[in-house]
């Protein structure tokens, strides 16, 4: 009933029963009897004499007739069926006519709640099925005490039943309270990713302002693309401020419901993506302490959520590896790169035998796979498997993997290093200078030679320049100091026999240099003569690598920071601090832990390398540290430019060559 102020009352023109008085019925007599609508249904009309109530809602002692037997409990009983209904949409027995739900109420207690209902069903006297989602929990459990078969098991009164449903409801309304909180939180989403765009879009304005400006250009050329980075710098700072906005109202929506499901879910999603970030980031302890949270927030879903196993699979992290070679039939054995002594060494994991692996199941982690054909030559395949990552050699634009070619015995000599095709991580070391931006490249199959070019092998090459008759090409690209006089030819180093033969002699400094050191104080355009001269001698496509080339064959294709791992040391390589005296070059075989993933020596030391490419404004890009570098320039992510024309007692070169499209054949679907 509706009240006088809009308030909702239940009444129901029940039974009442004097404890100690004989049954009220017979004192009745012939009464008017009340009419209402529910007193026309036989199955709900109330049963009066030995057996008096709703059948539905009856006590079993009460649908007995065990007069004796009822009591106020039989009244919590009824508050249970009542509360029953509620949960479920329907009193708890149904049937036919009142004797048959009398007889249903004295043979067991109703269908539980928790029955699962959802199974179609053809029969027309069946009761509709229960009503879904799941009910709560808590309130299930009142309902089953309430309804219990035995009396003395039931809530000893209503007030305490009652109190245990408004325990409940301060519960729920709380959580109602909290889900609001979150879904103010979610409402923050989208505010971010827009300053974060706009952020992105000013930096993008800012470098095209640069890009043109010269650095020695007054600032007030360069003042437009400051104001843009000032912008960005702002536009990020509150994008950041939203993300901590948005992640402390989800925490305080715990406070008000320490289990809700939906803040528990949007922490976790939030943590899975800062977790990525911190990953690509290489930001260790920052993604070990966002992997705790985010592990937290995972187990605290329900078993039944949705996103709970794609959580755990990816703090689990697994992966999988795909590869083919050509020909078929290699032997795979499979190294794992662990931690010994701060640098990575390999230790054997399994060997997957003379077949193709297709979807490997392997641990996030890098590894090297050893591939070894009867007929072919050993090649060395770094594999880095990333956060559910799989490895299968797709390149860019295509949709199957590649095949892994092993060169025949010939193709390779002991001096140079196979690099097969594919992705590789590059960049991304905050501490390397002018390092490029974290990313993932795919390079091409290609060969590097093991050393830097020797002070034996380009004598060679000038000795054959002056034998062909072309002296002049000679003397011009002989290493020479500087000149102190713009526009001459400083002295050359190397001295000259009575033959005419070029040879080792003391330098400006006194030093004598060593046959096996690498060439130095040679510039860019001499490097380019001498891999002009060696592909007309051998056949080969001879050049300088490109810098992207030089990285991969560094570094591998896991992102390390040196070519044995992420931790400097000056024993491992020809450096500043590697010397006990006066620092000096290195012969090339020295330093054996300066090797590369694929067995590149000298990358972070010795001498750096000229590489191809353009730096910038004509300058070229020269790549690795020297032996007179300090530790923060052996790092292989750190990159230089110079003029081509330059020539620096720390600048030498090695030469790279493609393998030809042969070599890297789609893998067959």
């Amino acid at each position: 009933m509706v009240g006088a102020h809009g308030e909702v009352q239940v009444l129901d023109w029940g039974l009442a029963r004097v404890s100690g008085r004989r049954d009220l019925a017979a004192e009745l007599g012939d009464l008017p009897t009340i009419i209402t609508d529910r007193s026309q249904d036989s199955i709900q009309a109330t049963r009066m004499g030995a057996v008096a109530g709703t059948p539905s809602y009856m006590a079993p002692e009460q649908a007995r007739g065990e007069q004796d037997r009822v009591a106020a409990w039989s009244d919590i009983y009824s508050l249970g069926a009542i509360l029953y209904e509620l949960l479920s949409g329907r009193p708890p027995y149904i049937g036919p006519s009142a004797a048959t739900v009398l007889d249903m109420v004295r043979s067991g207690p109703p269908e539980p709640l928790e029955a699962d209902g959802s199974e179609e069903t053809f029969d027309l006297d069946a009761p509709p099925p229960l009503l879904r989602p799941p009910l709560p929990t808590e309130l299930v459990e009142v309902c089953q005490q309430a309804m219990a078969r035995q009396p003395e098991q039931r809530f000893t009164d209503a007030g305490e039943m009652a109190g245990v449903v408004r325990g409940w409801l301060d519960g729920a309304r709380r959580r109602e309270r909290a889900r609001a909180v979150v879904d103010d939180a979610q409402a923050l989403a989208p505010k971010s990713a827009t300053l974060r765009t706009e952020a992105a879009e000013r930096r993008r304005l800012a470098e095209d302002e640069l890009g043109e400006i010269k650095p020695w250009e007054p600032e007030e050329r360069k003042a437009a693309g400051w104001d843009h980075l000032d912008a960005a710098d702002e536009l990020e700072r509150r994008a950041s401020l939203t993300d901590f906005e948005a992640e402390t109202r989800l925490h305080g929506a715990l406070t008000h419901a320490p289990d809700l499901e939906e803040a528990h879910a949007a922490l976790a999603s939030r943590y899975r993506t800062l977790h990525r970030q911190m990953e690509l980031q290489r930001n260790r302890n920052g993604a070990a302490r966002v992997e705790g949270l985010l592990r937290q927030h995972a187990t605290a879903l329900p078993a039944s959520h949705p996103e709970r196993v794609s959580y755990f699979g990816y703090l689990e992290g697994h992966g999988a590896l795909t590869l083919r070679t050509d020909p078929p039939g290699a032997e795979i054995r499979i190294f794992r790169y662990v931690q010994k002594r701060r640098r990575r060494v390999m230790a054997f994991e399994r060997t997957l035998g003379r077949q193709a692996a297709v979807r490997v199941r392997l641990s996030m982690d890098s590894y090297l796979c050893l591939l070894i054909h009867p007929d072919r030559v050993p090649v060395r395949y770094p594999v880095y498997i990333g956060r559910q990552e799989h490895w299968n050699g797709v390149r860019p634009g295509e949709r199957t993997g590649r095949t892994v070619h092993l060169p025949r015995p010939g193709e390779l000599d002991e001096r140079e290093r196979y690099v097969p095709g594919g992705w590789f991580w590059c960049g991304g070391d905050a501490e390397a200078r002018n390092s490029l931006p974290r990313e993932r490249h795919w390079i091409d199959a290609f060969v590097i030679q093991r050393f830097p070019v020797t002070n034996l092998t380009y004598m060679a090459f000038l000795d054959d320049l002056v034998s062909t008759g072309d002296e002049a090409a000679a003397l011009r690209a002989a290493p020479r100091e500087r000149a102190g006089v713009s526009g001459e030819q400083g002295s050359m180093i190397y001295g000259r026999t009575p033959s005419g033969r070029f040879a080792l002699r003391r330098d400006a400094d006194g030093d004598i240099w060593d046959p096996q050191w690498p060439v130095m104080m040679v510039d860019w355009h001499s490097a380019r003569a001498f891999a002009a001269w060696l592909a007309a001698r051998t056949g080969q496509p001879w050049r300088l690598p490109t810098e992207l080339e030089w990285e991969k064959a560094a570094r591998g294709v896991d992102g390390r920071l040196f070519p044995w791992g992420d931790t400097p040391d000056p024993s491992w390589c020809c450096m500043r601090e590697s010397h006990a005296g006066r620092p000096l070059p290195a012969p090339v075989d020295s330093f054996s832990v300066d090797e590369s993933p694929y067995g590149v020596r000298g990358m972070a030391g010795n001498v750096r390398d000229w590489c191809s490419d353009d730096y910038r404004d004509g300058l070229r890009v020269f790549r690795g540290g020297s032996w007179d570098s300090s530790a923060a320039f052996t790092r292989v992510a750190c990159r230089n430019g110079s003029s081509p024309g330059l020539r620096a007692p720390i600048l030498g070169f090695r030469l790279a060559r493609s393998v030809g499209r042969l070599l890297d054949e789609p893998m067959l679907s």
